[in-house]
């Protein structure tokens, strides 16, 4: 059995099912695109940002505090 990666699968963790979707789905685009320049370049930049938005959504309550604040400014008008 393939041992596990411990930094991926600390990534997937945080990740909602959603969010892993849609990261699957753009790492097969930076596949596809690192396939056709020959270089990891996409795949690395999909991860990296992938890693940013993960160590975002680790943060304990963030992700409660910054949907509190969106809903605020969207009842107030000042975002659509």
């Amino acid at each position: 059995m393939p041992k596990k990666h411990q930094k991926s699968s600390e990534m997937l963790r945080h990740l909602s099912n959603d969010d892993k979707v849609m990261f699957l789905s753009e790492l097969l685009q930076a596949t596809d695109q690192s396939i056709s320049e020959g270089s990891f370049d996409a795949i690395n930049l999909c991860i990296e940002n992938w890693k940013d938005t993960v160590e975002l959504l680790s943060m304990p309550g963030l992700k409660n505090r910054v949907w509190a604040q969106f809903t605020k400014l969207k009842e107030a008008g000042c975002i659509s």
